[in-house]
């Protein structure tokens, strides 16, 4: 990858793998921003390798850091919310049930890592459990999103990725804020 066309080309390797994480863990959290517009950062600035070692580790991370975070909310909602029947079957299921569901949906494409996050962290799994479904869904999808990316990236100039992925940020923010201050 030539380094004149990378965004970040003063910062050390290290350096930018360890900001790139960051962000990679804060995209994983949220779960709701394509984690493709990241996959092209990390591509971009680490190359195909570190960058495809990078992606796959801030979504597992990002993933789990989400769980808990989800966890830690629901605890803090008035629990009759919880009452409607589909909760009440999410709630009850068996960790093995759950375990299973969260390798299916995080391998089928376009079922947003939020809502199975937020699903997984209703009920009794673990966070280890969590994680090792996680990751074993998520191989074949990041594998398929690396290999797409990776197209993308030599054959799209850098600036017209970033400039799509601000964009991309620019247009939903106001909805995310609209739905917050509903809430």
């Amino acid at each position: 990858m030539e380094e004149s066309t990378q965004l970040i080309p003063i910062l050390s390797t290290p350096l930018k793998f360890l900001l790139l994480l960051l962000l990679n863990l804060g995209i994983g959290a949220i779960g709701f921003v394509p984690s493709l517009f990241v996959t092209a950062i990390n591509i971009d600035a680490l190359g195909l390798i570190w960058g495809s070692i990078l992606t796959f580790t801030g979504e597992i991370l990002g993933a789990l850091f989400g769980f808990h975070l989800y966890r830690w909310g629901f605890s803090k909602v008035r629990q009759d919310w919880f009452n409607h029947s589909i909760f009440n079957v999410i709630k009850n299921s068996s960790p093995m049930k759950v375990f299973t569901l969260i390798i299916l949906f995080r391998i089928i494409p376009f079922v947003p890592s939020g809502l199975v996050t937020a699903g997984a962290s209703l009920t009794s799994i673990s966070g280890w459990f969590f994680m090792v479904a996680s990751t074993l869904g998520k191989i074949p999808a990041v594998v398929i999103e690396i290999a797409i990316v990776f197209g993308i990236v030599k054959n799209v100039p850098t600036t017209y990725l970033y400039g799509f992925m601000v964009l991309f940020l620019i247009i939903i923010t106001p909805f995310w804020m609209r739905k917050k201050r509903r809430s």
